[in-house]
């Protein structure tokens, strides 16, 4: 089952925290803030809350495939 990741761009610091942790599934737009890429559903859920738990600034956001919030 694929969970939903999305980054608040009004939050993000564009520390790059989470592209280190998963280049595929995370990248720097032109402003240097986070986004994730397509790959980022494909990340195993354990990874998933990882990376959005070191997040500095909390931006990253995971979802269920309903779209119910995921407590991090």
């Amino acid at each position: 089952m694929t969970i939903r990741v999305r980054v608040d761009r009004q939050s993000c610091q564009g520390s790059g925290r989470c592209l280190a942790a998963a280049a595929e599934a995370f990248a720097l737009d032109r402003d240097r803030l986070a986004e994730a890429t397509p790959a980022a559903a494909a990340l195993p859920r354990a990874r998933a809350l990882e990376i959005a738990r070191a997040c500095p600034a909390l931006a990253i956001e995971l979802f269920e495939p309903d779209g119910t919030p995921i407590d991090l």
